[in-house]
């Protein structure tokens, strides 16, 4: 076997357990946004809490184009390394913070360091691997993620439990430590690093017209990709919406949620069902969609799979107080919800890899945008009360938005064949092999 297909491998790993954190952080709020602001000491609980959740998504936002330009024209290795050190720096910050903008401080650095690992692990994927396997792949780093969510749910609320928020952050600051120096010796940007051969050289057939490693500058590949109409807007608008949903409910209020109205004692077990179902079809979502022919027709079916959800947790509220009935839609939340995954593959399709990286890049300020509008906007519905009236408003206002998902992938365009072909503002000027 040729040394750059199994190598990979070890890339990919240490990548791939980068992100097992970042989706971590992005959930643990649910299970650690309360006990935080109740030891800080803060007036307002629920808006304190929602802040505490939207600002790690905003600070993400905001580092998603600029990690995409980084990935284009430095390469993952080298800012890996560097980002997450910055999140180690924002996890220790957050354990030894004794302010709440001690907190917010540590939590900005968190996001801003996780948010440089998904981007340079899919062009890991683009450069390293075969084009027909992205979308399993990405499919895989999200299931993956997913075990962060999980871990985010149960396990963390009984680490706190028995160590207290500081220390279980102390602990996540070392091991981010240890994974940032992983990624300066293991990761290398392309299979020439190590002195072997391409993947497109290995595969011959897998390169296209115009399909280059060549560097683009950041405003073209933007244009390019603004200017690519239905191909890129339609799904990366439902990714927004259904993102939203996902993060005001897995990512803050499922917990507190089941709490307050129906008294559950294991209500964060609830958090981590949520994670498994997005597992199972996060894995699967790139099979399924090879075996039907269309990622569009697996988007559009789960979305509309995730509604009936949302309705019913929507018209449910406050009524059968049953904690393995939830259990149930909860799995199921996670398991329609995790199919958005096809969208990043959906939208990247169109484009050569020389801009894989600001293509990622632009879908994820989509879909941060929505959790970290989203999550704000919750904290003004929500009362210190936290009434199941309150409640119901928020859920069905959640509802509404995922039926215009359901809209936006209905109006998104397949690419079958994965050609770029069309995208014809991509094609470099001149013919270079860098990363």
């Amino acid at each position: 076997m040729d040394r750059t297909l199994r190598y990979r491998w070890w890339i990919f790993g240490v990548l791939l357990a980068a992100y097992f954190l970042v989706y971590l952080h992005r959930v643990i709020d649910a299970s650690v946004a309360r006990p935080i602001v109740e030891d800080i000491g803060v007036f307002d609980v629920t808006t304190s809490m929602a802040l505490l959740a939207s600002v790690y998504l905003y600070a993400y936002l905001v580092m998603q184009i600029p990690s995409g330009l980084m990935t284009d024209r430095i390469g993952p290795r080298k800012i890996t390394f560097a980002f997450l050190l910055l999140a180690a720096l924002g996890t220790f910050l957050t354990s030894f913070g004794h302010s709440f903008a001690a907190i917010i401080i540590g939590k900005i650095l968190i996001a801003c360091g996780m948010a440089v690992v998904y981007i340079p692990l899919t062009k890991i994927l683009a450069v390293w691997f075969r084009k027909k396997d992205f979308a399993t792949l990405n499919g895989s780093i999200i299931a993956v993620g997913n075990v962060g969510a999980i871990a985010a749910g149960a396990p963390i609320a009984w680490i706190i439990g028995s160590f207290g928020w500081r220390d279980t952050f102390f602990a996540l600051g070392v091991i981010t430590l240890i994974l940032a120096l992983l990624c300066l010796l293991v990761v290398r940007n392309r299979p020439s690093e190590i002195g072997e051969r391409e993947i497109l050289d290995i595969y011959p057939e897998d390169r296209q017209d115009h399909e280059t490693y060549e560097k683009v500058p950041l405003k073209s590949g933007l244009i390019t990709t603004a200017k690519s109409g239905r191909a890129f807007w339609m799904p990366a608008t439902a990714y927004l919406l259904i993102y939203g949903t996902i993060m005001v409910y897995q990512g803050l209020w499922v917990k507190t949620y089941f709490e307050e109205i129906y008294a559950f004692a294991s209500a964060a077990l609830l958090i981590s069902i949520i994670g498994v179902g997005k597992i199972i079809s996060a894995a699967l979502a790139g099979t399924v969609a090879n075996m039907v022919g269309s990622k569009r027709t697996v988007m559009l079916t789960a979305n509309l799979g995730y509604l009936v959800i949302w309705g019913i947790i929507w018209l449910m509220a406050g009524e059968i107080n049953m904690f393995w009935f939830w259990m149930g839609i909860n799995f199921m939340f996670g398991l329609f919800s995790g199919f958005m995954v096809l969208a990043f593959a959906q939208a990247k399709d169109w484009f050569p890899v020389s801009i894989s990286g600001t293509v990622i890049a632009m879908v994820n300020v989509m879909i941060f945008s929505g959790g970290a509008v989203f999550t704000t906007l919750s904290g003004f519905v929500l009362s210190d009360m936290m009434s199941l009236s309150d409640f119901s408003t928020l859920w069905g206002i959640m509802f509404f938005a995922v039926a215009g998902a359901c809209l936006m992938a209905f109006l998104s365009r397949d690419n079958n064949t994965g050609s770029v072909m069309e995208i014809k503002e991509a094609k470099p000027k001149r013919d270079r092999y860098d990363i």
